[in-house]
């Protein structure tokens, strides 16, 4: 049975076009017969008063107005005249208010066309949402009858009922919000079961069990209450986890997904199917209750069918969504970040592609957001048009109150109260006449067998050719991405020659005679250069342009139109230049487009470093790899010997105690009284808040959070801190601090303020400085670990008095004596640096962001309790470094590559928290290897070769 309805729902994710359309259109007819069956031609309201004046008028229904033939019968026809003018009163009108007039009237009275003083006056079209209210004023009288026959408790009881319903329909919002959808799964997840009823109503209805609106109004509550929206809930929850960590595609998580709930739904449907049908049996005589207990089963079955079918297709495209939303957020988050738009295209769909491998995507984002609009208005206009109201403005009918001027006859009145009608004249009525009348044939011409076939036909031809073109753009590259990769100019694949890899002959493109052809002298190379033409020459001419000086260095990408030829050739021009070889310098198999435009310039190859992995270390619960890019021995070692100490403990705990990167400008008045002014503008709150809102107009990602300022004689310094995303974010705060400047001069009243520079180094980036010390700048991360004794003693081969003497000795009273800036640790800025090169990181932001104390006490039971808080960690997960596969692969081996899915900047956040955790465990082992006095000797064994004692495990340079 699970291989059977896993394959059934993923085939509805495989195909959610065909699986969406059919019940849209199937519910759409549904509806519309149900509409026809509980909602018929109304004759009006009919009201009976007996013939003693003392008594009141009573609502009669249609079946007991056989009864009354005897007494008097009166019919009034409420009706409406659109028009500014007040309308003179008719001659057969008993009440009369404004354009509104209650007319008496008889089976042979004409109400089409009423003529008012040679003005005629055309009766409307359109009744059917008079219908509607009319009904709808029957049903209201039919219910106040109820609730006056009915006892207290039955009506305590339904309203309960309708708290209980109202609060699982809430609760389905509120969970699914939980999920990071805030309407539409929600909304979905109830149109599903909506779809049920109308089903399960339609097949009711054709068995001849139709169910009262009034059992519907009192029953529904109760099985809404009573069934809710668990399992779909519960299923939406699996899916949402499962699509952001997940390679697998789509159908797949869906079919999965679906799958490890179907026992579940089936006991609990099968069970409640099971009472609904034996109470139906029991109380076979209970006309109400047995049709009401047949619908519920149907409802219930059909809404098994649809989980698998129709919201199996909803979270295919939620999660299609989502995964296209995240690849435009990263693409536009490298854009804001510096990066050229070309190269943030291709790196936000291969993150894509690395992420999700097997994912096949089947829609492009406009062909997701066309898809829910089409849904969405076509069913609208569907029903719409078969309402067939008015064009024109909103009729919704009078409020009619039984006119004093009836007589009370002999027997009694018999009062029968029309719907109400509307009436126009002039242009509108033959506009609408005309409009009508199009509909009208256009309604003849569908009812025409021969016509209906040809339109049935179209309509067949039309899905098919709309899902062909779907599935085409699910498995074809589209223009769009041919364009980008002709515009990324994709380097052509060089098969790698073993033997002559180190040679420049090994990617030499010879251009015209080939290898062996006699080459061209330079005057006629520069001929070719001016020509526009340097592509048809071979690369040794082409370097004799560069080492000529015609051809500079940083323009062969663009006169080559192929990055890695231009590395290739820069080579062999820098290798004349310098009169040095640098053939040992590594430069195939390398993607050299992703570098153009976003990391560096005037390439030459790759610098190779090797990458060690520390670990598993316990961070907050989980488990992580540490990725350590270094050429120092023993600092990997000595990582893994601080990670299993502290993993005997329970692992590292962190806290984030800020987030926020600078940028301080520097601005310059004419004197200190206007520098004076413009600073106590900025520190109030009206400053504040406008600079906020023009700062925070220049980008999707950051956040303005607060100013701060300084003032030094006429210059001022503005320190911005601002939240960047998953962004280590210095280019998307650039941009905005420089558009707040620009609004303090254009805008706010500071027009002879000098901007110096957007960076005066009161951020202060990549340069020590006590500012980021105190006041901190990126992420601010604490992270402790609990030693226990036993690990002490065996693992690090120390004593916790001994570490916790070292520390204050090395750590807090050495670093104060040096006056150092925030170095109050043994060897933080080694293990930021490891990790920035490893992921991807700005190397030269180690400055600041290994700022760091690191403190040791004692705890109960002599355990160690070891801690460092850095308030400047500056790392991002996207932009930079971080867009390059290998660094990309080390950030993807902590889980947090990429924009986080749901929750902006908490990926950058982790990472700040891995970085920090691994300095904690490095600074444990280093401090125990010192108080060992492992230190020499650990390094022998490590760097040496040399043999040394199991004990001397591992220790780093200080």
């Amino acid at each position: 049975m699970f291989s059977i309805t896993g394959a059934i729902a993923k085939t509805a994710a495989t195909r959610p076009i065909h699986f969406l359309v059919v019940p849209a259109l199937l519910a759409s007819v549904a509806y519309l017969s149900i509409v026809d069956e509980y909602v018929p031609s109304s004759d009006g309201i009919s009201y009976y008063h007996s013939p003693s004046p003392l008594n009141e008028w009573v609502h009669i229904n249609e079946e007991q107005i056989g009864d009354f033939a005897n007494c008097e019968h009166i019919t009034l026809a409420p009706v409406r005249f659109r028009s500014f003018h007040t309308v003179p009163q008719l001659p057969n009108a008993i009440s009369s208010n404004g354009n509104e007039q209650i007319l008496l009237v008889d089976n042979e009275t004409n109400l089409d066309t009423i003529t008012i003083d040679g003005v005629t006056w055309k009766l409307t079209e359109g009744h059917k949402i008079i219908k509607y209210y009319e009904y709808l004023r029957k049903e209201i009288y039919k219910l106040q009858e109820s609730f006056e026959k009915a006892d207290n408790f039955d009506i305590i009881l339904i309203l309960v009922a309708y708290i209980a319903m109202w609060y699982t329909l809430i609760k389905v919002f509120l969970d699914i919000r939980k999920l990071g959808s805030k309407f539409w799964l929600a909304f979905s997840t109830l149109v599903s079961s909506t779809f049920a009823f109308l089903f399960a109503l339609v097949v009711s209805i054709k068995l001849d069990r139709k169910v009262s609106l009034l059992s519907l109004s009192e029953g529904i509550p109760f099985l809404v209450a009573i069934i809710g929206f668990k399992h779909k809930v519960s299923i939406a929850t699996v899916v949402s986890k499962s699509s952001t960590v997940s390679p697998e595609d789509v159908p797949h998580i869906v079919s999965q997904a679906i799958s490890s709930h179907t026992l579940s739904m089936f006991r609990d449907h099968v069970v409640v199917i099971g009472a609904l049908v034996a109470c139906a049996v029991y109380a076979n005589h209970l006309t109400g209750l047995r049709n009401f207990c047949i619908l519920s089963a149907f409802i219930l079955a059909f809404d098994l069918i649809l989980v698998h079918t129709f919201y199996a297709a909803i979270l295919a495209l939620k999660i299609e969504i989502n995964r296209a939303r995240r690849t435009e957020d990263l693409k536009n988050a490298l854009e804001e970040e510096g990066i050229s738009s070309l190269v943030a295209a291709r790196v936000a769909e291969q993150s894509s592609i690395i992420e999700h491998p097997n994912e096949t995507n089947f829609f492009q984002d406009y062909s997701i957001l066309s898809f829910k609009v089409v849904m969405s208005v076509g069913f609208i206009a569907f029903n719409v048009f078969w309402v067939g109201s008015s064009w024109m403005e909103g009729r919704s009918g009078s409020s009619l109150k039984i006119p004093e001027t009836v007589t009370i006859g002999s027997d009694g009145t018999l009062l029968t109260i029309l719907p109400t009608r509307f009436y126009v004249h002039g242009f509108a009525s033959q506009v609408e006449d005309f409009v009508y009348l199009v509909l009208a044939k256009i309604s003849d011409a569908i009812k025409d067998s021969l016509i209906s076939k040809f339109l049935l036909f179209g309509f067949g031809v039309s899905i098919v050719s709309n899902i062909y073109f779907l599935n085409a753009a699910r498995y074809q590259v589209t223009a769009t991405h041919k364009l980008l990769e002709n515009e990324m100019l994709k380097p052509a694949e060089v098969k790698e020659n073993r033997k002559d890899e180190t040679t420049f002959e090994a990617l030499e493109m010879e251009v015209g005679g080939g290898k062996g052809a006699s080459s061209r002298d330079l005057q006629e190379c520069i001929a070719f250069l001016k020509d526009g033409k340097v592509k048809s020459l071979t690369n040794s001419e082409i370097t004799s342009l560069v080492v000529s000086g015609k051809l500079p260095l940083y323009a062969l990408e663009k006169q080559l139109a192929n990055n890695a030829r231009a590395v290739v050739v820069r080579r062999k021009a820098i290798a004349k230049l310098a009169n040095a070889q640098i053939d040992r310098l590594p430069h195939l198999n390398y993607d050299y487009d992703k570098i153009f435009g976003a990391c560096c310039e005037n390439v030459v190859g790759y610098m190779p470093l090797p990458v060690g992995v520390a670990g598993p270390l316990i961070i907050d619960g989980k488990s992580y790899y540490l990725p350590m890019a270094t050429t120092e021995g023993c600092l990997v070692a000595s990582t893994q010997r601080g990670c299993k100490a502290i993993n005997s403990g329970g692992g590292v705990t962190t806290v984030l105690t800020r987030d926020g990167m600078t940028r301080g400008p520097c601005v310059k008045f004419g004197s200190l009284a206007r520098a004076g002014a413009a600073k106590l503008w900025i520190d109030s709150p009206e400053g504040q808040q406008a600079l906020k809102n023009s700062f925070n107009s220049t980008s999707r990602f950051a956040r303005l959070q607060h100013i701060q300022t300084a003032l030094a004689g006429t210059l001022l310094f503005i320190r911005f801190r601002t939240t960047t995303g998953d962004a280590m974010g210095m280019n998307m705060i650039s941009k905005g601090v420089e558009y707040c400047l620009h609004q303090m001069v254009n805008k706010f009243g500071f027009e002879d303020m000098e901007i110096i520079s957007v960076s005066g180094n009161y951020c202060t980036d990549k340069k020590p400085a006590a500012i980021n010390w105190v006041e901190g700048r990126g992420k601010s991360v604490v992270a402790e670990a609990r030693i226990p004794r036993d690990a002490v003693t065996k693992v690090l081969k120390s004593d916790t008095d001994a570490l916790v003497e070292l520390n204050i000795s090395k750590n807090l009273v050495g670093s104060a004596m040096a006056g150092a800036i925030g170095g109050f640790n043994a060897h933080a800025a080694n293990l930021v640096a490891a990790v920035f090169l490893a992921c991807g990181q700005d190397p030269a932001q180690v400055v600041e962001s290994a700022n760091c104390i690191t403190l040791m006490d004692k705890g109960a039971d002599g355990e160690l309790i070891i801690s460092v808080s850095m308030p400047s960690i500056e790392v991002g997960t996207i932009g930079g470094g971080t867009i390059l596969d290998a660094q990309g692969s080390m950030l993807e081996l902590l889980g947090v590559r990429g924009p986080h899915q749901t929750q902006p900047g908490a990926n950058a956040q982790q990472l700040a928290k891995i970085v920090a955790s691994t300095v904690l465990a490095a600074e444990l082992s280093l401090a125990s290897a010192l108080a060992a006095g492992h230190l020499v000797q650990s390094h022998m064994t490590h760097n040496r070769g040399a043999s040394a004692p199991a004990s001397s495990t591992s220790c780093i340079k200080s």
